[in-house]
């Protein structure tokens, strides 16, 4: 009886351990660490007290956040897209002719090197990358930076990984001998190098991207965020770095479908919108000629647009791209959403830019990418001073440091990372005259202007009482 016993506990014990592997064993591929979900409504309400403003273009001078465009370099040419015959500088100055009425400051930047893909970076590739910072700072632009190798199916420009982390090695040389330069330019930076436009897919090699990632991580100064195409790949980056990644999504049609970034079914796409909330993300519809997908839905792409925390969205796809066809982007100036269907969708939103209680999806995209930030619920009460800063967008103000000055003295305040219906309460200790409100970016300088009717001079948001 005590073997049939002991057999029967055995039995018992692999059924406990291996029933939960059987059920969930497909859908744990992905390693993706689990954070905190994102609010869906302010915890405060809002008291606007200190002018909440409407759809006012200053703030989309606002850095690293809205619409971006496309750029492209390919070193050791004067190219810009490899297959095309454009001049680089062009391409840069014809994006910023297109979209001047959109009030872009931020480029998408591929770098391509494949014309080395079997040897070493040259003088003339240095020299031609720190020229074309120069002049990307010239023109007051920020960009999302990627390099890769592949543009095509057609012919093998693939590098292998050997040849690739020495031109990171270079890379990371140029970064330290240009240091402030590639702060004031460059706001974020993909994993890129792996498969076709980098998107790591495609690859004629096998890469070991674990490897690749790591190494990007130790030549770009740490405060820098890092985009990766995929799960698979973010699964991949070295638990020590993992804080710094999120992932881009390059395939927004606002449905579950095979080329988006995982399975909406999937248990761990939570997990996954989770983790995009705590680092710079980014995406893309694809191009307005592509049928893959012949309509998006705009609530649908806004609510995915939301559930990624965006912080750009590429504008060079899916709106301007041929004379004479109207894509999704430019449709959507026409099409709105309402303030009820924004409060039944707990979709984030300023009310005060609200005309007729709608605003244009187009209009909601430009102005509530990235972060939305505004004051409100002044209060004074016994010897204290308070105000609530509230975020009305759909992501933190990454690298920003918040300051505070009352009547000429310094507050000292805490460093919250303001997500998604994120709200801080400042308090200060006196009755004051003055508040003075600056958020400062860490590597660049630039300043945000909050979305108040409100003095702003000299990066300071002033509050007079």
């Amino acid at each position: 009886m005590k073997s049939y016993t002991i057999i029967l506990i055995i039995i018992i014990v692999i059924i406990v351990i291996a029933l939960p592997i059987l059920i969930t064993g497909c859908s744990q591929k992905y390693k993706i660490k689990k954070y905190p979900a994102a609010k869906t409504s302010f915890e405060y309400t809002i008291i606007n007290n200190l002018n909440l403003s409407g759809q006012d273009t200053q703030l989309l001078k606002n850095q690293d956040r809205g619409f971006r465009g496309e750029i492209y370099y390919t070193l050791g040419t004067n190219l810009a897209y490899p297959a095309h015959q454009q001049n680089y500088l062009d391409r840069v100055n014809e994006q910023i002719e297109l979209y001047k009425d959109d009030n872009i400051n931020i480029m998408q930047c591929y770098i391509y090197l494949f014309k080395y893909r079997d040897k070493d970076l040259d003088e003339t590739a240095i020299n031609q990358l720190k020229s074309y910072f120069e002049y990307l700072k010239e023109k007051n632009l920020r960009i999302l930076l990627r390099f890769a190798y592949e543009y095509t199916e057609d012919i093998n420009t693939d590098a292998k990984d050997k040849q690739i982390l020495r031109h990171l090695d270079q890379i990371g040389q140029f970064i330290n001998e240009n240091k402030q330069l590639f702060n004031d330019v460059v706001y974020a930076v993909q994993l890129g190098l792996i498969g076709l436009w980098g998107e790591g897919h495609g690859e004629h090699f096998n890469h070991n991207k674990r490897k690749l990632a790591n190494k990007l991580c130790e030549i770009i100064p740490e405060e820098i965020y890092i985009m990766v195409r995929t799960p698979e790949i973010l699964s991949q980056v070295p638990e020590k770095y993992e804080h710094r990644f999120s992932v881009h999504d390059d395939f927004l049609v606002g449905i579950n479908h095979e080329w988006g970034m995982m399975n909406w079914n999937d248990p761990q796409y939570k997990d996954l919108l989770n983790k995009n909330q705590y680092a710079i993300s980014d995406g893309e519809m694809p191009w307005g000629r592509d049928k893959t997908v012949s309509f998006i839905d705009s609530l649908n792409l806004v609510k995915q647009v939301i559930r990624y925390g965006l912080t750009t969205l590429s504008i060079t796809h899916n709106y301007k791209e041929d004379e004479g066809i109207t894509y999704h982007l430019e449709k959507w100036k026409n099409e709105f959403l309402t303030k009820e269907i924004l409060e039944e969708n707990n979709l984030p939103y300023l009310p005060t830019m609200l005309n007729n209680n709608q605003i244009s999806i187009y209009k909601f995209l430009q102005y509530h990418l990235g972060y939305n930030l505004g004051v409100s619920n002044l209060l004074q009460y016994g010897t204290k001073t308070s105000f609530m800063i509230n975020n009305f967008g759909m992501a933190a103000p990454f690298e920003f440091k918040l300051q505070v000055i009352a009547d000429g003295q310094e507050v000292e305040v805490e460093q919250t990372l303001l997500n998604r219906f994120g709200q801080q309460i400042v308090t200060i200790n006196n009755n004051v005259k003055e508040i003075k409100i600056r958020l400062i970016h860490q590597r660049s300088g630039a300043t945000i202007k909050l979305a108040n009717n409100l003095p702003y001079i000299n990066g300071y948001n002033i509050i007079n009482l």
